[in-house]
């Protein structure tokens, strides 16, 4: 099933995804941007470079002039585009999908295209070619995002720090041990092959044994793990152990209220609590926006607010550095805060720990509209920000919303134990599947 949404379109390769569909979007882009320059980059997959090359024959079909970066992470695009005042960038990637999978994300104007201008860019897919097509032009550019990173966090900062990194195969592998080095970490990696993808690319759902045996036997101070286009990161500490994706984001906002004197932050709705407990403990505020970088980023902007993110993911947003999110950047800077903090384990002892578990129901868009609906009646305090959001308990929520690339309802639910998080999912996908039985039965 082609995906397509605001952050980008995949599908897997030679199935659902092909060089027809390719050509259109890339010519809707260069349309939606005005035949305005436009970088392009790829990841490691085997596919990317057939990806890349079709990408930059539509874009220039439309006039567009093309930078081709070449194999750089989706940070770095945004990165480029910013720095040349581009009107647009495309990345070959599919992001944390499995290998067979590939596709675009999109960058308009140094951010991500927002949900409002999607039926736009669509829209451009279907224009008429011009009888005098224009052609744009194309050239080679190199990155220098690394050494944007390295100065940004500061060169030897964090001399004597161990880092264990696990590239998955990723961009990651061309770049990442060459920045940690810069920045004086001693360094050892694994699945540093790029493009051989040995465990899963996603370091979310994947148990990343081998980082930690890797951590633990090398004595490291602390593990991170990138998906394939590195905007994705998880840590594993002294320890072994793996943390979840929201403890990365806690660490790095704390810092960032304490050190930076920021007071006001934009996170996903969903989140962990944890986060807006840490913040208003420290005396600042938290707003929300619906899930989805894009919709992070565009909240920060409507408040002006320098830093944001998405738990689920690790995914910290620096405005200041590139308005996407970025686990090379999010990594370095906890190397940096160990440096200066006391080992890792020490720095979450203290931060509030919950149990999050995500699922998803397949119901049509309409049967999943109606049982949202219905969920409202039976509880009319709820938050509609984002599908419908609610507090059970003090110490939990709920999270119900429509996909906006799948027929599925997406359900998140948060606790403080494993156990009470369990029970609760189990509660109200019940529940839910109850209603979209009854439903289905009545469309019969």
């Amino acid at each position: 099933m082609v995906i397509l949404s605001a952050s980008g379109f995949r599908g897997i390769v030679g199935y659902d995804l092909d060089l027809v569909k390719l050509a259109s979007i890339s010519r809707a882009f260069g349309r939606f941007i005005e035949g305005g320059s436009c970088a392009v980059g790829r990841d490691t997959r085997p596919s990317s470079i057939i990806v890349s090359n079709v990408v930059i024959a539509g874009l220039m079909g439309t006039g567009c002039d093309v930078l081709d970066l070449g194999t750089v992470s989706t940070p770095a695009v945004f990165k480029e585009v910013t720095r040349r005042g581009l009107k647009g960038g495309l990345i070959a990637t599919a992001s944390h999908n499995p290998p067979e999978w590939n596709g675009l994300k999109f960058v308009f104007k140094g951010r991500g295209v927002f949900e409002r201008e999607l039926s736009s860019l669509l829209s451009m897919g279907s224009s008429s070619y011009s009888a005098s097509m224009k052609v744009g032009n194309y050239s080679k550019i190199c990155s220098i995002y690394p050494e944007d990173l390295t100065s940004y966090v500061g060169r030897g900062s964090c001399e004597g720090i161990k880092v264990s990194l696990d590239l998955g195969g990723g961009v990651g592998s061309l770049f990442v041990p060459k920045v940690f080095r810069w920045l004086g970490c001693k360094v050892t990696t694994i699945n540093d092959a790029s493009g051989i993808f040995s465990r899963a690319i996603d370091p979310v759902t994947d148990s990343l044994n081998d980082l930690s045996e890797n951590v633990v036997t090398n004595g490291c101070d602390v593990g991170f793990a990138y998906d394939s286009d590195a905007d994705r990161v998880v840590m594993v500490d002294e320890k072994g152990r793996k943390l979840s994706g929201d403890f990365t984001l806690m660490i790095c906002l704390k810092y960032f209220m304490e050190k930076r004197r920021m007071k006001e932050i934009v996170v996903s709705i969903d989140t962990s609590m944890g986060v807006e407990q840490i913040i208003e403990d420290i005396g600042g505020k938290v707003f929300y926006a619906k899930v989805g970088e894009a919709n992070v980023v565009e909240e920060m902007m409507k408040r002006r607010c320098r830093v944001g993110g998405e738990g689920s993911s690790g995914g910290l947003i620096l405005a200041d550095f590139v308005r996407c999110r970025d686990g090379v950047l999010a990594s370095a800077l906890i190397s940096n805060i160990v440096k200066k903090g006391g080992q890792l384990s020490d720095l979450i002892k203290d931060l509030p720990s919950h149990h999050q578990i995500r699922k998803k129901i397949h119901c049509s868009k309409e049967e999943g509209k109606k049982i949202i609906d219905r969920l409202l009646q039976e509880i009319p305090n709820a938050d509609t920000m984002d599908g419908i959001k609610f507090n059970p308990t003090e110490d939990t929520w709920v999270l119900v919303r429509r996909s906006r690339t799948e027929d599925v309802l997406r359900i998140s639910v948060e606790a403080r134990s494993k156990d009470e998080a369990e029970e609760m999912m189990d509660r109200y996908l019940k529940r839910i599947e109850v209603l979209r039985d009854a439903f289905e039965r009545r469309a019969e």
